[in-house]
């Protein structure tokens, strides 16, 4: 197990906004739809994730915590909520994580094609050089004297998936260290990566494990 960063402002949770509050499911808890995770039925009667919160249906939310989603689906509480029998598979857990990875790796990509992220350690250092990061992303497997030099340079440093995942990205077979330039007026890259990798690394902490 990889020791969690010491992180400053990238290690975020997922901000509070202002607005509608809605109550998890499985716990009870109320929260904003940014700190939960939205389902609906599909038309087969099966639950479907709407990380986007754009599918039509009645919502069915649960905080965005691998435990809490587990518990959902182990006492069938999503039949509960929508009363009326609801297929829940019994892989949504991992599914789900699985969504919320490839939702930000997805932002990452667009980062790399718009020209905005390098990867690899040497280009990572020339990006820092020239005061140009926004954000350093590093893989799972990062450890050692390379992320030590990362984190003294107190730059917003997240954590996402692992070395393969981000590899695919950049047409490498693996890349571990991930640099992405600041942004232009609309700080779209940097805060989309951030807020959605901290939301991936919360629900994956937060697990009945």
């Amino acid at each position: 197990m990889v020791p969690a960063i010491a992180m400053t402002q990238s290690d975020l949770t997922v901000p509070a906004a202002p607005g509608p509050m809605r109550t998890c499911i499985a716990t009870g808890t109320e929260g904003t739809p940014e700190r939960m995770i939205r389902f609906v039925v599909g038309p087969q009667g099966e639950v479907v994730p709407d990380l986007a919160r754009r599918l039509p249906g009645r919502g069915l939310w649960v905080r965005a915590e691998r435990a809490a989603l587990e518990r959902a689906v182990e006492k069938n509480l999503f039949s509960k909520a929508a009363r009326a029998a609801v297929k829940a598979p019994a892989d949504l857990a991992e599914r789900v994580e699985r969504l919320l990875l490839e939702r930000v790796l997805s932002d990452l990509g667009r980062a790399r094609r718009a020209g905005r992220a390098v990867a690899g350690y040497v280009k990572v250092e020339q990006m820092i050089g020239q005061r140009r990061v926004g954000l350093l992303v590093v893989a799972d497997e990062a450890g050692g004297d390379g992320l030590g030099k990362l984190i003294a340079t107190g730059l917003p440093l997240v954590r996402l998936g692992d070395a393969t995942s981000l590899g695919g990205l950049f047409g490498r077979q693996q890349a571990v260290y991930v640099a992405v330039a600041r942004d232009d007026a609309g700080g779209e890259f940097i805060q989309r990566i951030a807020v959605g990798a901290a939301r991936w690394r919360g629900y994956r902490l937060n697990s009945a494990g």
